[in-house]
């Protein structure tokens, strides 16, 4: 706090000097008292407002400091650090409106004041507003140039503005300013992993642990990076670190649930895998209701319902015919709207199809998710044979009629394609491959390409026309993204298909359908680590990167299996 100059009458100079000196020798406790009480003797006394403001919100008791700061205000509006001070105790209790007024009002009256700029580009942070915190970061860096939580910050703030290589520079900043900032260095580590830098990546995370060996985030972060590099065992051991310095850590659970399931322990996967419902990437996601979770009863009315992404549930479903015949359940499935059809004319036809917002409770015993069925019903690699082959159905007339359209009484091979996803998911982005690179790779004569990817490609499509004179047939009576019935059956007029990991792979695998999977080195864990096949569609043969972004090696033995 800076001087304590008050022209406002109050107490004799005695008690003042107390004020001043218990807080400035942290005798706060006594402080705390003469403050209270000078402020009743004395209401109109701004000093003792500001103290008892600052010892109020060190105490946690954040809306009794509001008022004391609000009261000295009122009395002196012109100093500017209490209304700073005003608006660190806003945003303490979630009133960022409020605070963004007081820090702006702090910041008028004198606007070299770095803390209040800093302040108000949290703010921004916590209400979503990222270009302008960007803006106020940038002027508390050149306020104060050494300042290496701002870097961290403005770090954090490229992240949500997926500006990963600036987020980066903002992360070295703040570790070369500060080099034992142990925080820093484990985001800096997750902006590696993101980047599938994983070397990098674990460099950083092991420096943060060293720093500080307490934190259990940067064991778990370090465990999923090493996982990535098919370190098995000290992915596992750094999870277990993570739980020992924090039991019942969610997110270490969970992503040690992938460790096992890349290592074939299913059974063991499953099971953890429940902790995902408690990570804060899906603890709102669970369906609620009073009805208990079903547990490998028999005879009863089961309500299934779906999460995670469409592909997700294509793989799933694959156990809901199992659940029905082996535990004479009756299902009510609630399933992606697009899926419906398909569905319908591949599962058993006593399944009733409901969602969340339409099914009441009185209408089934117990629930559960669908990916949670594979605890009772994929325990082993066994298993996952009984589908393995494909257990969703086309529209055989349909893609009689379209294949008739698309290659005549002429000896035409028919290659479907997909080559990007629009997932989020981290990692996703090293999953796609070029339209050129793929079709240069796999052309061939007497070969027609039909598209099956998702999503406006027509200006890609026009592009590799313009470029090397190959043409990309796409069905416009079928829409790739909504028509997925449609989409099967056009895909069962393909004789190949070839595809990397999105929802067309898996709904290729489901139909049992020939099917060439472009697999990036840091594959999805339902594909496994190794090998050219995959447990859960046994119609699906797998082509891996061996460097990360890479794709020369797995196009190269690709051209030679088509063998045109």
């Amino acid at each position: 706090m800076k001087g304590f100059i008050d022209n406002n009458a109050g107490p004799d100079k005695f008690l003042i000097n107390q004020l001043i000196v218990n807080y400035q020798n942290k005798n706060y406790t006594k402080a705390k008292n003469l403050a209270e009480k000078i402020t009743k003797l004395f209401p109109n006394y701004f000093l003792a407002w500001k103290i008892l403001g600052f010892l109020l919100f060190a105490e946690n008791k954040i809306n009794k400091s509001i008022v004391s700061f609000t009261n000295a205000t009122k009395l002196n509006p012109k100093d500017y650090e209490t209304y700073n001070n005003l608006g660190r105790a806003y945003l303490v209790i979630g009133k960022l409106n409020d605070a963004e007024i007081a820090f702006f009002q702090s910041i008028s009256l004198k606007s070299d004041y770095f803390p209040a700029q800093y302040n108000l580009a949290m703010t921004y942070g916590k209400l979503g507003k990222f270009r302008e915190a960007e803006k106020i970061y940038k002027i508390v860096i050149k306020l104060n140039p050494n300042y290496a939580q701002a870097y961290y910050h403005l770090g954090n703030n490229f992240v949500k503005l997926n500006k990963t290589d600036r987020a980066e520079k903002a992360y070295k900043k703040a570790i070369e300013i500060k080099p034992d900032y142990s925080i820093c260095l484990n985001n800096l580590g997750a902006i590696y992993w993101g980047m599938g830098r994983f070397e990098e990546s674990e460099k950083n995370y092991k420096k943060a642990i060293t720093i500080d060996p307490n934190n259990p985030d940067a064991y778990c972060n370090l465990g999923v990076t090493l996982q990535y590099m098919c370190k098995f065992e000290e992915a596992e051991d750094n999870y277990k670190k993570a739980l020992k310095i924090k039991p019942n850590y969610p997110e270490a659970y969970s992503n040690w649930a992938l460790t096992l399931m890349y290592k074939g322990f299913y059974k063991e996967s499953f099971e953890l895998s429940e902790w995902r419902w408690k990570t804060k990437k899906n603890k709102n996601k669970k369906f609620e209701t009073n009805k208990p979770l079903w547990n490998n009863e028999n005879n009863k009315i089961i309500y299934v319902w779906r999460e995670q992404g469409i592909g997700d549930e294509i793989m799933y479903c694959s156990m809901i015919d199992e659940l029905i015949e082996e535990k004479s359940a009756k299902i009510i499935l609630n399933c992606d709207k697009r899926l419906k059809p398909l569905f319908k004319r591949s599962l058993n036809k006593k399944i009733l199809y409901k969602d969340d917002k339409s099914i009441l409770e009185t209408e089934f015993d117990c629930h559960i998710s669908m990916a949670s069925l594979a605890n009772f019903l994929r325990s082993d690699l066994e298993k996952f044979k009984k589908t393995s082959k494909g257990y969703l159905n086309y529209n055989k007339d349909k893609t009689y009629q379209i294949k008739s359209n698309l290659i005549g009484e002429s000896k035409i091979k028919i290659i479907g394609i997909s080559w990007k996803t629009t997932s989020t998911k981290e990692l996703s982005s090293f999953r796609n491959i070029t339209l050129k690179e793929l079709i240069k790779s796999i052309n061939g004569p007497n070969v027609k390409f039909i598209n099956l990817q998702y999503g406006n490609t027509t200006e890609e499509i026009l592009k590799l026309k313009k470029e090397i004179n190959i043409d990309i047939d796409t069905f416009s009576d079928i829409d790739n993204f909504n028509d997925i019935d449609g989409l099967a059956s056009l895909m069962a007029a393909c004789d190949s298909i070839v595809t990397i990991d999105n929802s067309t792979a898996q709904l290729a695998g489901s139909l049992g359908l020939n099917t060439k999977l472009l697999l990036s080195s840091a594959p999805d864990v339902r594909w496994g680590h190794a090998g050219t096949s995959c447990f859960w569609y046994s119609s699906i043969k797998i082509y891996r990167q061996i460097n990360l972004g890479n794709w020369s090696e797995p196009l190269k033995q690709l051209e030679q299996d088509l063998k045109y």
